[in-house]
């Protein structure tokens, strides 16, 4: 499937018609993949855009979030920043600015741009969760949905035409894949990888929309990463819409924070920050934003029937649902609603689909489409009130408006409400509320109709500890050799992409079997602990620092030359040297031997950094210990 879709991309791409950056922007791409590139030579090339290099300037100092002083010269945010993050930042501004509007006439251009800078926004906000750059998170989230700006821009009159009928997420893929080839979250993806994000981002980009789809470990940073596209999409999508609408979004948004292990009381202040900087940047790129004067009660409160164009208010349950509709029309029409609302849906277009489905799982609600009140239908209601336990699921019937003089007889057949064919959404939301309301009074399955904002505190924090755990050493609170291999698989294909230098060192506490043997293993944890503390201070916040196993760390420099590694090397080796260790009132010396090495060209894959690295370990052993050693690069042997 995925290698039908690359094949799809290239054609595509052939055609010169998928967006991309221009002008500046492009050039400074093309600056970037160059490897004599340099700060000096990207700044005077920013310069000559005076646009880009004050969106640059400023997003440099929203990057760093205040932990340094403000940055004040474009050559300062780009070291800050580094090359490769001034590409994508401007990857996402040139587009911006150069796509603002199309042929595409169905396809509106400024609400696209609007809800994917608050995803943006919102992802890098949330990063952290992932353990992932949050200025890559940001270009991530921004870009996540550029499939459907690709195809408004390759094909603008027959996916106009495609848009045109409103179809639900599903059926828009489907159609989408009928009619182009690839859906939009596949291009997506494609156009990503071809612009040089690291496989992570490309890959969670593809699965963002239906998480579950993703065939990523649970607790992986992958895994972890798409859940986080997930839920900045949600933000993007509430923020997009009027009042009458947003209300109804409120539920999924807080389910997919308890999936990245957000907790309830933790998404309003997050999301009072997204809309913040939303807002600001929407200024600065020209972008239309809303007014957010009801947040507060937005985030916290079911609404105010008065505030939704006088639509009844409605606390969303997180029920089951299954809904039997022959019309597909009708059926994707409800399906759509129910799922903003946040209801899990199941969905059946005849008879034996949905007695199939209903004798393998419970549901709450049913809504059931009959034509006519004939013997048939009857039956068909009596089947589906048996198969769903008798009376205590609640039954919605769908009928036309020439048998709602029948209702009395469909009732005494199993019904519990009615609505008609022809409905108002107030209507459904009238007979949705009293639905619920039934639902929830039935005690013996109380704990699992909490509204999903109340429920959601402790899948949040199951959530967050299956991340925690899944990627931090638990006694050095390092990240973990599985979360170490995969940055380095991310950092040397970003390498291998864009002919970048990568660094590796590997780390040994010298003697660390006598620490054990003489001061006992509690007092061996204590240091292992604080070499790690060590580590951490001296290593850049782009270093990716992990416990190997063991007394032995490693650290993965990006963008990073021999030279360089080196001397890293021998700033921990000394600050160690000169460290004093163990418990207090018991101090002794402690040394460390650290083998460097960097990618070759002759280097088949990131086993083969590492192995040199640890050669070069086993020399500085050999040689007396307590030192930095370095491998050679063309042959692969090591001196001191």
């Amino acid at each position: 499937m995925i290698e039908d879709a690359k094949r799809r991309f290239e054609d595509l791409k052939a055609t010169g018609l998928l967006p991309s950056p221009k002008g500046v922007a492009l050039a400074v791409l093309e600056l970037t993949q160059r490897t004599d590139a340099s700060i000096p030579a990207l700044t005077r090339l920013v310069q000559t855009d005076p646009a880009m290099a004050g969106r640059i300037l400023r997003y440099a100092n929203a990057a760093h979030g205040g932990s340094l002083r403000h940055i004040a010269s474009l050559p300062h945010a780009i070291v800050f920043l580094g090359l490769f993050r001034v590409r994508q930042v401007a990857l996402g501004f040139s587009l911006i600015d150069h796509y603002r509007s199309g042929n595409c006439a169905n396809f509106d251009y400024p609400a696209y741009w609007t809800a994917s800078l608050a995803a943006g926004i919102a992802a890098q906000q949330v990063a952290h969760q992932a353990q992932c750059p949050p200025d890559e998170s940001f270009t991530c989230g921004l870009l996540a949905g550029v499939g459907r700006l690709a195809l408004a821009t390759v094909f603008p009159y027959e996916y106009s035409e495609l848009l045109a009928g409103a179809p639900s997420e599903l059926a828009l893929r489907q159609a989408e894949v009928a009619g182009f080839g690839l859906h939009h979250a596949e291009l997506s993806a494609e156009l990503l990888e071809d612009w040089g994000l690291p496989e992570i981002f490309h890959r969670a980009v593809r699965y963002h929309e239906i998480p579950a789809e993703a065939p990523f470990p649970a607790g992986s940073r992958a895994h972890a990463l798409t859940a986080v596209l997930h839920f900045a999409a949600r933000v993007g999508h509430l923020l997009s819409m009027d009042a009458t609408q947003r209300w109804e979004r409120v539920p999924s948004l807080y389910h997919a924070a308890a999936q990245l292990g957000l907790e309830d009381h933790e998404v309003p202040p997050l999301f009072e920050s997204v809309v913040e900087q939303w807002q600001d940047w929407g200024r600065e790129l020209r972008l239309p934003t809303h007014d957010f004067s009801d947040l507060k009660s937005l985030l916290t409160l079911p609404p105010d029937p008065a505030a939704v164009a006088g639509q009844p208010a409605l606390v969303v349950l997180p029920m089951q649902v299954a809904l039997v509709a022959p019309s597909a029309a009708l059926r994707e029409r409800l399906a759509d609603t129910l799922d903003a609302m946040g209801l899990r849906v199941e969905r059946a277009n005849d008879r034996d689909g949905a007695l199939n489905y209903l004798r393998g799982h419970s549901v709450d609600l049913m809504l059931v489409e009959l034509a006519d009140p004939a013997t048939a239908s009857l039956e068909l209601l009596r089947s589906l009130r048996a198969t769903a336990g008798g009376r205590h699921a609640h039954c919605i019937v769908i009928i036309p408006p020439s048998a709602e003089a029948e209702v009395a007889r469909l009732m005494l057949e199993g019904a519990s409400d009615y609505l008609l064919t022809d409905y108002t959404e107030a209507a459904l939301l009238a007979r949705l509320h009293a639905a619920q309301r039934v639902v929830a009074l039935q005690g013996a399955v109380r704990a699992e109709r909490e509204s999903v904002i109340r429920s959601s505190g402790e899948w949040a924090r199951s959530n967050r500890r299956l991340l925690q755990e899944a990627l931090t050493d638990p006694l050095t609170q390092l990240a973990n050799r599985r979360y170490g291999l995969d940055r380095l698989n991310q950092e040397w294909s970003f390498a291998s992409h864009h002919g970048t230098q990568l660094a590796c060192l590997m780390l040994d506490i010298d003697h660390f079997k006598a620490i054990n043997d003489r001061h006992g293993h509690e007092v061996g944890d204590l240091v292992l602990s604080q070499i790690a503390r060590v580590l951490e201070k001296l290593c850049r916040k782009n270093d990716v620092v992990f416990r190997y196993g063991g007394e032995e760390f490693c650290i993965v420099c990006p963008s990073t030359g021999l030279a360089d590694a080196v001397l890293l090397g021998e700033r921990i080796v000394r600050a160690v040297r000169e460290g004093r260790h163990g418990q207090v009132g018991a101090r002794f010396n402690v040394t460390l031997s650290v083998g460097v090495a960097v990618r070759t060209a002759d280097m088949a894959d990131p086993e083969s950094l590492l192995a040199r690295a640890d050669k070069a370990l086993y020399h500085a052993k050999a040689n007396g210990r307590d030192r930095v050693v370095a491998a050679r690069c063309e042959v692969g042997e090591s001196e001191a």
